[in-house]
């Protein structure tokens, strides 16, 4: 971990001569600053400044209606992570760092999702005597332009060699400025969209795990940009091909090296310890406002439907890829995978929500029940009655009115950050219901 002092030694040394300063506001949108290198010492001492009313942006870079924060509500001082330095090798003489967000008297403010992070994990680690460890992976697709629409930037097929080849120049500088930045990846495929890869970024401690997801969303689109692409993270943006997830493995160990989440007397012959199973009924039980943090725009429950290989129902399963939560097989590190999430979820707000839901479960002792060993798309409503499945959110209102009644979440991440997100994704919900797509007007149009 660098200290400010080996920042400011590797600026000099490596000749940077601009440093970006960056965050995620509640939309998931990176806001930042430029500075030069004589300024970064009182940066990383004092913050930057930033109208607190950016935080009241949606996802169309529009100020929402009756806002938390408005002209007359200051600053808060956005002081970059030394941890987080990385030189951007794929601009000129240009760095990055992570920033946690702080108020004047320099304490975490009230509305920063990765300092909410940060809580939580000092949470876990004093209540259950662990460490939190988390990986995630995304799908994204390369898109490129023909005749004024995107499409697909090659033909390849899924898991074939063919995408890899095709596209040999983007992933090879891709994975190798990830690698430059301190991102570590464990595999990359060709996944079932035609030019859509899927990347695995390696296991480490939660927060440099959210840390590395932000590194990798910024990545994916500049790198594809400068190769005269498009490269999207969107969850399904074409109706008729696979759409792009977000899955986010999760473990526990504590000091010694032992994993809190294994237990080979499991009596579910999962080898899963009794704290894991209660992390998973958390996040089951708060399986539907979870799903409004990881899934928060209104193009991502065009993803989450019965047989897309995307859950669509609340359940937990051992190899199973049609439930919410899960669970590898055996010869693996014991661990399960949330897969309610996507790209346009900002990476502290999902993985501090996934920690709070854990947690409560544990601390409540939240049975899940049995895993679901069938694929549950192709279950009859009688059948999830029966085994009291229910659906996750088919739209994004149901999904934040979900997350509106859930307390729970609002008191462990921040009244104040729960409160905000949910106007904002209201907002976002209430544009997208007024806007009248070619679609309709061609179907309408002809039939009345």
């Amino acid at each position: 971990m660098l200290s400010k002092k080996q920042v400011l030694e590797i600026v000099e040394k490596e000749k940077v001569e601009f440093i970006r300063v960056e965050f995620l506001d509640y939309a998931g949108v990176t806001r930042g600053r430029t500075i030069r290198p004589a300024q970064l010492m009182d940066a990383m001492e004092k913050g930057i400044n930033f109208s607190t009313a950016i935080m009241s942006f949606d996802v169309f870079d529009e100020y929402i209606p009756n806002p938390a924060y408005g002209p007359n509500d200051g600053d808060f001082f956005a002081v970059p992570d030394p941890s987080t330095f990385a030189i951007l090798p794929y601009r000129k003489n240009t760095a990055r760092m992570i920033c946690d967000l702080v108020d004047i008297n320099g304490d975490p403010w009230q509305g920063c999702p990765r300092s909410a992070f940060k809580r939580l994990l000092n949470e876990v680690e004093s209540v259950l005597g662990g460490k939190m460890n988390m990986a995630f992976e995304q799908e994204a697709y390369l898109l490129k332009e023909i005749d004024g629409q995107l499409v697909p930037a090659d033909n390849s097929h899924c898991f074939s060699t063919e995408g890899a080849d095709i596209q040999e120049d983007f992933i090879q500088e891709f994975v190798h400025s990830l690698e430059a930045m301190g991102v570590e990846t464990e595999q990359l495929s060709s996944e079932f969209g035609p030019g859509q890869l899927e990347i695995n970024l390696k296991y480490t401690n939660a927060l440099k795990a959210a840390d590395d997801q932000v590194t990798f969303m910024h990545l994916f689109k500049q790198i594809a940009r400068d190769k005269g692409m498009v490269g999207t993270l969107m969850p399904k943006p074409f109706q008729h091909l696979a759409g792009s997830g977000l899955h986010v493995h999760i473990s526990l160990y504590d000091d010694t090296g032992e994993n809190l989440f294994e237990d080979t007397t499991d009596h579910r012959g999962l080898d899963m310890s009794e704290k894991a199973y209660h992390f998973i009924g958390g996040l089951l039980k708060h399986g539907s406002s979870l799903v409004a943090i990881g899934a928060p725009s209104v193009n991502s429950y065009k993803r989450m439907q019965p047989g897309s290989w995307a859950p669509a129902h609340i359940c937990y399963g051992s190899g199973n890829r049609s439930v919410l939560v899960r669970i590898p097989e055996k010869r693996r590190a014991r661990r399960f995978e949330y897969r309610g999430a996507d790209g346009t979820s900002n990476p502290y707000l999902l993985a501090a929500c996934i920690v709070a839901a854990g947690l409560r479960g544990i601390q409540n002792n939240i049975d899940p029940g049995e895993p679901i060993e069938f694929d549950v798309s192709a279950a009859s409503e009688f059948q999830l009655k029966e085994r009291g499945i229910s659906w996750v959110p088919r739209s994004l209102k149901e999904a934040i009115d979900c997350l509106a009644e859930d307390s729970v979440l609002a008191q462990t991440i921040g009244r104040s950050i729960w409160e905000e997100f949910i106007k904002i994704k209201r907002t976002e919900w209430d544009k997208y219901s007024r806007y009248v797509s070619d679609w309709e007007r061609n179907i309408f149009s002809a039939r009345f």
